[in-house]
């Protein structure tokens, strides 16, 4: 086992990109309920409709939720990496001023 924890230089750079990609996930979302609107829209009232909703407004909620949800772990990634990352920032400096 390593007798060092070493802290990769663009490290902090690295999980800066993470909510850039929440913010793809974030564009995809708005497309899974622009086809839910669609959905409820087209699926209409009848008896053919209400069997329709019956059949696919459930999963495209389950869908919604979990692009909701994928986003919202890319942006808490991101945060803690970025927190990590100045953490043995302040760890180094700390250790460098002791030794002085």
């Amino acid at each position: 086992m390593g007798d060092k924890l070493k802290k990769l230089s663009e490290l902090k750079t690295v999980f800066a990109k993470w909510p850039e990609m929440a913010d793809l996930v974030e564009k995809v979302k708005l497309e899974v309920d622009d086809i839910n609107q669609r959905n409820v829209q087209g699926g209409g009232a009848d008896e053919i409709g209400k069997q329709y909703h019956e059949k696919i407004d459930k999963p495209t909620e389950g869908l919604t939720l979990l692009v909701t949800q994928i986003r919202e772990k890319l942006l808490k990634i991101g945060e803690d990496g970025q927190n990590a990352a100045t953490l043995f920032d302040d760890a180094n400096e700390h250790a460098t001023n002791v030794v002085r």
